[in-house]
């Protein structure tokens, strides 16, 4: 049975704080932790297993290990207590590798600091799940993308995100690398994951709560400006992918961030 992760503490940790230390104390942990590093850095330890701090790495840490590491290092994490299936999958997970989707790992986690910040439990748990499949999806994806691939799947990318407040569709970024759509969507969704419709969503959504959360604009003039054309389909899309409606978000988000 899959039960809720419980006790959850998230933030960034920048240990280059700690005039004078070289190294973290040794420690015995007993939460599952998740860390997205942020920077290059030297070394750290699990146990006996010592691996090379690498910007934009994920290493999720297991109840009953030691660790430590040597500073500095800048890391945004996420702790919490997992039983049942939930820490089965977890434990099953390899405990370092590259993450694909940096951008949308720290958006749930600053979504998760200020949920974890104004109580909004229900929400939060929404959010650590919504951020662990991700993950997930990331420590089983094949780590080796030929030069060729990683050069499309990059251009590709920027495409999108230069373009996702437009109505672009699979044949106009098809188009502009002059690819078919088939050969792309096969491509970009072995090197990434999901295919290019829903990078091009992800985006989209991203877009839109940078709106919900900065400006005061009217929710319809969202859904138009961040490419969704109508608030109707905005509040579809929103809702599946945050468990909230944007107007709820808003309200949240933009308290704390006022505040």
């Amino acid at each position: 049975m899959l039960t809720l992760p419980q006790n959850i503490v998230c933030g960034y940790f920048d240990c280059s704080e700690f005039d004078g230390l070289t190294a973290s104390p040794v420690r015995k942990i007993t939460k599952y932790e998740i860390e997205l590093y942020l920077s290059d850095g030297k070394t750290t330890i699990r146990d006996t297993t010592t691996r090379e701090i690498k910007k934009n790495y994920i290493q999720i840490s297991k109840p009953g290990q030691t660790g430590s590491s040597l500073l500095p290092f800048y890391t945004a994490y996420v702790k919490f207590d997992a039983n049942g299936e939930l820490a089965d999958i977890l434990s099953a997970l390899p405990s370092y590798f590259p993450a694909k989707h940096t951008k949308a790992i720290r958006g749930i986690i600053d979504e998760l600091i200020l949920l974890n910040e104004c109580s909004n439990r229900l929400s939060l748990y929404s959010r650590l799940l919504a951020l662990l499949d991700v993950i997930i999806a990331d420590a089983n994806m094949p780590s080796k993308v030929s030069t060729k691939n990683y050069e499309i799947v990059s251009e590709v990318k920027q495409f999108i995100e230069n373009n996702a407040s437009k109505p672009i569709k699979l044949s106009d970024i098809a188009q502009s690398i002059h690819l078919s759509k088939i050969y792309l969507h096969n491509i970009f969704k072995e090197s990434t994951g999901i295919s290019p419709h829903d990078y091009l969503i992800n985006c989209r959504i991203e877009m839109a709560k940078k709106l919900l959360w900065d400006t005061k604009i009217p929710i319809p003039l969202v859904a138009e400006q961040a490419g969704f054309g109508c608030q109707q389909y905005l509040n579809k899309v929103f809702k599946k992918e945050t468990g909230m409606t944007p107007g709820e978000y808003r309200k949240i988000f933009q308290m704390n961030y006022m505040a």
